[in-house]
Formats: structure tokens, C-alpha cells, sequence
């Protein structure tokens, strides 16, 4: 019988196989009392189809490895998951606690790590930022809910860019009698064209932000004219054409010291750097959304950021549920 707050039984044994089964790190006995359990009541097989079934209907249609099976899916959510210290807890806690059903517990397994890009190279989860080294020695530095790929062949150095963003520290293509080819790196919108070393790249719903730190980059946009964009300059690229933005660099790229950095810019600039670092929902009304800020605030800190907003502008901010959603208006709206 299903008590308040945890799942029924069954349920809780299926996830159970799911975190012990798809972690690597199975027995044989494990493995054994695994398939007794599956044909011990045939409503064990329909519940762990119906586990199985959920967590591959949120990686549908995207790059899966060799075999694609549910099982496979599977077992890479678990292996993505169980590289936490807390690993049992968070798969069995997000697609269990609560008694949520498991179509609730997938979107909250999301917000810990995107199930999108569960198999892109490198990737980061929600609140993480990661530094890559590349064969060449360049360094990649990723944003919270970010997502690379990387293709290194005689004639091109390529990064494709699938989700959030990155800060390159490209390593040059002519030093010590060595010669390498082109850095380029690929977004839904065009390509980014190392002409020097440090740039920023952000991979937005509808085009790609580049900042240029040091020296230039060439942004090709899929429709549109080559466009050189030279240090300290921040632009827009969208498949048509490119549009500078009246933004310092620095402050575009001031995600990577753990900082979102607002110089009289809407309020959804903001909340929008702030969610990837958040595990919850944020709901913005149109008005708060206009509302202009200044100042830098705390990513690695969404509570005090939160707190900062609420001291600083005419905001009403309310949490539900435990922080998972919050709502964001100003004081005058109902």
C-alpha cells in the first residue's frame, strides 16, 4: 500500500534495479535475483517497462550509442547519475520521492542533468562548471548545462557547441615549427572562426552570442556574410547575419568566475543566467522581466541572488514547493 510521501513498493523496487542494474557495477547474484524478480508477478515487467519506457521518451531522437536500446538508455542515465557521491539517492530521489509520477520525476532528473545531451563528449550539469583539455592543448571551460562535441582531424580542429556555453583558451595554429589547422567551433546558427585565442561562445534558443576576449574571431552565420569580430566586442549571430551588442566581453564571459554581470539590462538577462544553476523552475511575469538591473551577482548562490533582487527591486519573489518553482513579479501584480 502507497503512504504519504514515498512511492509504492513496486515502483520502489524497479528503481531500484534501475540504479543497481544500469550502474557498471552489477553482480552476478545481483544479476540473478534481478531476473527472478522479473518473472516472480508479470506486474513487475509491466512496471519496469513503464520506468524504462519514461526515462527513453526524454532522449528521443538523439544521438544514443551502439544497440540504442531502452536497456542502454537506461543504463547511461544511471551511469551519468551514479558518478555523484550520492548516487542511489539522487536517481532513486528524483524519479521517487514524493510519490511523483515518473513523467514529474523525469523533468526533475533533467534539471539535475540534462537527459538531452546525455551523450555529447563533455557536458555539465545543473550549478557545474567543468575545464576540458584538448588533444591540441587548447582549454575549453563549460558553463553550467553545457554540452560539447569534438571532431580533431588533420585539416580541422572543430568543437560543436549543443547547449549552453564555453570559454576557449585556443592553443595558436602557428607556434614551435608546428603548424595545426583551423579552430572553429560549430553552433545551430553558424561557425565561430578562432583568429585568436580567448573567446566566449553561448548557444541561445534562436542565435549565438560570441564574446571576443583576446585577439579576433570570424563568425559565419549559415545565410549570411563572413563577419570579423575584434577583442572587446560582443555580437549576435543568427543563420541570416550578424548584429553587434553593446556589452562589455568581459562582462558576457563573467559566468566563468561563478559572477552574472548586469549593466542596465532586463531582468530576464539575469534569471536567465541564473538557471542553470538552479535545480527548480523560475517564472518571470512581463513586467518584472523588463525591469532593468545593475551589479554582479552570485551564480553559485541562486538563494542569495534571489535575496539580492528582493532587497534591491521592486520585486515580489515566492517559492512553492521546497524552491522548485519560483515566481518572480513585481510588488504591484496580484
Amino acid at each position: 500500500m502507497k503512504t504519504a510521501g514515498s512511492p509504492a513498493p513496486l515502483h520502489e523496487a524497479a528503481i531500484d534495479w534501475l540504479v543497481v542494474l544500469r550502474s557498471g557495477e552489477a553482480t552476478p547474484d545481483q544479476l540473478h535475483d534481478f531476473d527472478r524478480w522479473l518473472v516472480a508477478d508479470p506486474s513487475h515487467a509491466r512496471v519496469w517497462d513503464r520506468l524504462t519506457a519514461r526515462v527513453d521518451s526524454r532522449l528521443g531522437g538523439l544521438k544514443t550509442p551502439a544497440g540504442g536500446s531502452a536497456d542502454t538508455l537506461a543504463s547511461t542515465v544511471a551511469q551519468a547519475q551514479i558518478q555523484s557521491r550520492n548516487r542511489r539517492r539522487m536517481l532513486k530521489g528524483t524519479l521517487a520521492v514524493g510519490g511523483l509520477s515518473t513523467a514529474t520525476a523525469g523533468l526533475m532528473l533533467d534539471r539535475a542533468m540534462p537527459l538531452a545531451q546525455l551523450f555529447a563528449d563533455y557536458r555539465t550539469g545543473t550549478g557545474e562548471r567543468q575545464w576540458v583539455t584538448l588533444a591540441d592543448g587548447s582549454t575549453i571551460q563549460l558553463d553550467a548545462r553545457s554540452a560539447i562535441d569534438i571532431l580533431f582531424t588533420p585539416e580541422l580542429r572543430l568543437v560543436v557547441l549543443r547547449e549552453g556555453a564555453l570559454l576557449a583558451d585556443v592553443a595558436p595554429a602557428n607556434t614551435g615549427g608546428r603548424n595545426r589547422p583551423p579552430f572553429v567551433v560549430r553552433t545551430a546558427q553558424g561557425t565561430v572562426r578562432a583568429l585568436g585565442t580567448r573567446f566566449a561562445v553561448r548557444q541561445r534558443d534562436d542565435h549565438t552570442e560570441v564574446a571576443m576576449l583576446l585577439h579576433r574571431v570570424e563568425l559565419s552565420p549559415e545565410q549570411g556574410l563572413a563577419h570579423p569580430l575584434d577583442e572587446g566586442q560582443v555580437a549576435r549571430m543568427t543563420r541570416q547575419g550578424v548584429t553587434p551588442i553593446d556589452r562589455s566581453a568581459h562582462a558576457a564571459s563573467a559566468w566563468q568566475g561563478g559572477l552574472a554581470e548586469m549593466h542596465d539590462q532586463p531582468l530576464a538577462d539575469l534569471v536567465a543566467a541564473l538557471k542553470p544553476y538552479t535545480r527548480g523552475y523560475w517564472h518571470i511575469s512581463p513586467r518584472a522581466a523588463e525591469c532593468r538591473v545593475y551589479g554582479s551577482y552570485p551564480l553559485d548562490d541562486p538563494d542569495r541572488t534571489l535575496q539580492l533582487m528582493a532587497e534591491t527591486l521592486p520585486l515580489r519573489i515566492r517559492r512553492y514547493t521546497g524552491g522548485w518553482l519560483v515566481r518572480i513579479a513585481m510588488r504591484d501584480e496580484s
